[in-house]
C-alpha cells in the first residue's frame, strides 16, 4: 500500500478543532472568564502538537475526577460535563491525532485545504449567473476539479477527447 492510499484510509481529526476542545475544557476546570482557563489549554496543545495525546487525555481526566462526574441533573455547559464530555472526545479521537506523523508525511491537519476547494466548486456551481440541473452538476464538478487540479490533468482530457483529436 503506498502513501497515497494509506491518508484515503487515514482519518485525521482538524488540529484547530482539538485545540478549541482544550480551550473549552481549560473554562469548565478553571472558570469561564479567569486568565488561568486560557493559560491550562496552551501546554496541552503543545503535548497534542508533539503527539503526546495520552498525557492530554490524563491532565483532562484529572481535572474531571476533582469536579467528579456529572450527575444527571447538571445541564449541557456545566463544568464536570464539559470535562467529562471532552475526556471522551480525546479518548474517541485519540488514533485520529497523531500529528507529528501527519505533518511528517506532508499531510494536512487542518480542514483549510477541504473548505477551500468546497468554496471553489461552489463558486462555479452556485454563482449569480448558472442554473444547474442535477445531472449536468456531476459532470460540471468534474470538468472544474480538472482545470482546478492545475498537474496538466485538463489539457490531457481535452486532447483525448475524439472531437479535439480529429482537429489537430
Amino acid at each position: 500500500m503506498n502513501e497515497r492510499e494509506c491518508l484515503s484510509d487515514q482519518r485525521v481529526v482538524d488540529y484547530y478543532h482539538a485545540s478549541e476542545h482544550l480551550y473549552e475544557a481549560g473554562r469548565a476546570a478553571l472558570g469561564r472568564e479567569t486568565p488561568e482557563a486560557a493559560g491550562f489549554a496552551e501546554p496541552l496543545e503543545d503535548y497534542l502538537w508533539n503527539g503526546q495525546r495520552d498525557e492530554v487525555i490524563a491532565v483532562l481526566q484529572e481535572h474531571a475526577e476533582r469536579l467528579g462526574p456529572p450527575r444527571e441533573s447538571d445541564g449541557p455547559d456545566h463544568p464536570g460535563r464539559v470535562l467529562a464530555n471532552n475526556v471522551g472526545y480525546f479518548q474517541t479521537h485519540r488514533g485520529h491525532m497523531d500529528y507529528p506523523t501527519y505533518r511528517a508525511k506532508g499531510w494536512p491537519i487542518g480542514s483549510g485545504v477541504a473548505e477551500s476547494g468546497v468554496k471553489l466548486f461552489n463558486k462555479r456551481v452556485k454563482g449569480t449567473e448558472p442554473f444547474w440541473n442535477p445531472p449536468q452538476v456531476e459532470s460540471i464538478l468534474s470538468l472544474r476539479a480538472l482545470w482546478l487540479s492545475q498537474d496538466g490533468r485538463w489539457s490531457r482530457y481535452w486532447n483525448n477527447r475524439p472531437a479535439y483529436t480529429k482537429a489537430a
